[in-house]
């Protein structure tokens, strides 16, 4: 991935197109105040950063959108951000995304919102084919970070104040978060963690799984060695107690006992059969029963209901016998003679009214004809007695015969629930027999789970070993030398402090060491603005050369922000011309030159430099390499936009 162009819209939709050469050094050299040191937050804008660090002037005034064209192999991508100045906000998720074999750059009225951060550092993190790698810390108090393209754009900047430093080397290290994850995700993109670790550790958990079920079987096996002769003998005790098979039969040694148990995967459940309907004829008899119940409860009331009706018969006949031989006495007298003022026993005159002797004959009357009747029911009422107990009797069997149907049922469920017990208990032996005789015949037929084990093991062992810890530190290493090999060979090239010392870069401290035969001196406590800029060409130029050697996913340009201002800094040129006056200054600035140069024509046409420096040296390599020069009132914005 390298830039061919940087294209700003103003507001009226006129386009500034900065145009870049891919595989080669891309020059631009300037007077101060042109928009150099802007390039490197407008590429990292239109990359996807959360946050515009464009500083506030001209540029931010002036620029509508701006927008970037990458080459990405065989394609282009074209990425526009809108301003968020011109929306009055810090920053704007508006991001206008295309890609084709060829893009055709857009005017400003075709550019919409398409798209928005996450979604285009997805789309750049496919692009460059980084792998879903998650590195989890040792430290259970640090969150696993995932690789995303956002962590591939560290090696691609290098701005004029961290140039020339002696405390960072990568871009935006100084953030606490950005200096961790620089530290985790470096190894990934040097390519010391395999990329396809997630699946590597998938196969190792499948044929962990398999291993477990190989362990299980052997150690069944090796049970079944050392006390198979006991379970079998065990099993068929536990087969004849069940009537499995029969009691006589022999198991006097190990065949035949395998035979033995063999005979009851023969045998047929021969459970009693539930009688079909009997729980409807259940419930037919005790329907019937409570129907009996209620009617013999109603022949109760109604006998004794008779039997109080006879009591009060024989007492009524009783009474009215007596009543009627005290009604007879009044024949005695003749009714005509009786004086009614008199009693006809005493004489004595009498007060009240007494009844007529014929009225008393006429009470003699009724009750003899009342008791006549009683008399003539009494045999009635006697019969009618006679058929209720007749019929409670008949109901009480009725009843009974139901209650003892009932009882026999219940009991005939109670034995059928006792047989469904043993031939469960039969289904269990039956099982425990079949288990063992499917462990016996794989034992039989598969002698070779041993070599099975051993050989999952050994294919575990290889996959874990390569993604293990001490497998990545090895294979780090392995880089990390080859990388301070190549430092330590070109730093002839530039002007150093300990030219003749190895140099090595320390990926847990992210700074160099100048190993001297008295000690390893770190980048930090070295002196001189020189030795810093020599030592971050230094080592962004040999990671390039590795990433790009071993096809690693990372951006194939570096961004290059004044490296002569330590021996050419712009208050030193007041003529604004570039040229270095002082010898000395001008060889050393000649040596950064040719370097860059150098290694950037041994990696075309796969890596891109781009340098924005204020100095302009007068010879061939240089200036053949200068895509514009920013001075006399041309910058970065047109003049003509500022004044409009």
């Amino acid at each position: 991935m390298q830039i061919k162009s940087l294209i700003f819209y103003n507001s009226k939709g006129e386009k500034r197109i900065l145009k870049f050469g891919i595989g080669k050094v891309n020059i631009i050299t300037g007077e101060s105040k042109t928009g150099k040191t802007a390039i490197i937050d407008i590429v990292n804008y239109c990359l996807g950063s959360d946050a515009c660090k464009i500083s506030e002037g001209v540029i931010k005034e002036t620029v509508e959108w701006f927008s970037i064209l990458l080459q990405h192999e065989n394609e282009e991508i074209f990425i526009a951000r809108q301003n968020p100045n011109r929306l009055n906000q810090i920053t704007t998720f508006n991001i206008y995304l295309s890609n084709s074999d060829k893009v055709k750059i857009p005017d400003i009225n075709e550019i919409r919102n398409n798209s928005d951060i996450i979604s285009l550092k997805d789309f750049l993190t496919k692009k460059l084919f980084i792998a879903e790698y998650t590195n989890t810390p040792i430290s259970g108090n640090v969150d696993a970070s995932t690789v995303n393209f956002k962590h591939s754009r560290f090696y691609s900047y290098q701005p004029q104040d961290l140039i020339a430093q002696r405390n960072y080397l990568f871009y935006n290290q100084q953030d606490t978060w950005v200096e961790r994850s620089i530290r985790e995700t470096l190894p990934y993109f040097l390519g010391a963690i395999r990329e396809d670790t997630v699946r590597i550790e998938q196969e190792v958990a499948n044929k962990k799984r398999e291993l477990n079920k190989f362990d299980k079987e052997l150690k069944e096996y090796e049970r079944i060695k050392e006390d198979g002769s006991e379970k079998i003998f065990e099993l068929v005790n536990e087969a004849k107690q069940l009537n499995l098979i029969s009691s006589n039969t022999l198991a006097d040694n190990t065949m035949q006992a395998i035979s033995a148990i063999r005979e009851v995967l023969n045998w047929e459940e021969s459970m009693n059969e539930v009688v079909q309907g009997e729980d409807e004829n259940l419930k037919k008899l005790l329907d019937e029963k409570n129907d009996l119940e209620r009617e013999l409860s109603q022949k109760k009331d109604t006998i004794d209901a008779v039997d109080k009706f006879i009591n009060h018969t024989l007492t009524y006949s009783s009474e009215v016998e007596q009543q009627k031989a005290r009604l007879e006495s009044v024949k005695f007298y003749d009714n005509t003679t009786v004086d009614h003022q008199k009693c006809p026993l005493c004489c004595q005159n009498i007060e009240n009214e007494i009844p007529s002797i014929t009225a008393i004959n006429k009470s003699l009357i009724n009750i003899s004809q009342n008791l006549e009747k009683t008399i003539l029911e009494k045999p009635k009422l006697n019969q009618y007695s006679k058929k209720l107990d007749s019929e409670q009797s008949f109901l009480k069997k009725q009843i009974e015969i139901r209650r003892k149907g009932i009882i026999a049922i219940y009991a005939e469920k109670e034995q059928s629930s006792k047989q469904k017990d043993l031939n469960l208990r039969r289904g269990k032996i039956i099982g425990k027999i079949l288990l063992f005789l499917e462990s016996y015949q794989k034992i039989e037929e598969d002698k070779s789970l041993s070599v099975k084990i051993e050989a999952l093991k050994a294919q575990i062992d290889q996959l874990e070993n390569s993604i293990s810890s001490e497998e990545k530190d090895n294979k780090l290493n392995s880089i990390l030398n080859q990388i301070n090999n190549q430092m330590t060979t070109w730093s002839k090239k530039l002007d150093l402090e300990y030219p003749d010392a190895p140099i090595r870069f320390d990926i847990k401290k992210l700074t160099i060491f100048a190993d001297t035969p008295k000690k390893s001196i770190p980048l930090t406590n070295m002196g001189s603005g020189a030795n810093w800029v020599a030592y971050h060409l230094l080592i962004h130029f040999a990671l390039h050369k590795h990433f790009i050697e071993a096809d690693r996913p990372v951006p194939r340009f570096l961004i290059l922000d004044q490296p002569s201002q330590i021996y050419f800094p712009p208050e030193n040129d007041p003529n604004e011309s570039g040229k270095i006056e002082k010898s000395s200054d001008e060889k050393a600035v000649h040596q950064i030159f040719d370097f860059i140069i150098m290694v950037t024509q041994e990696l075309a046409p796969n890596f891109q430099v781009i340098v924005t420096d204020h100095a302009k040296l007068f010879y061939e390599d240089f200036t053949s390499n200068i895509i514009e020069e920013w001075r006399n009132g041309i910058k970065l914005i047109p003049i003509d936009w500022i004044t409009n």
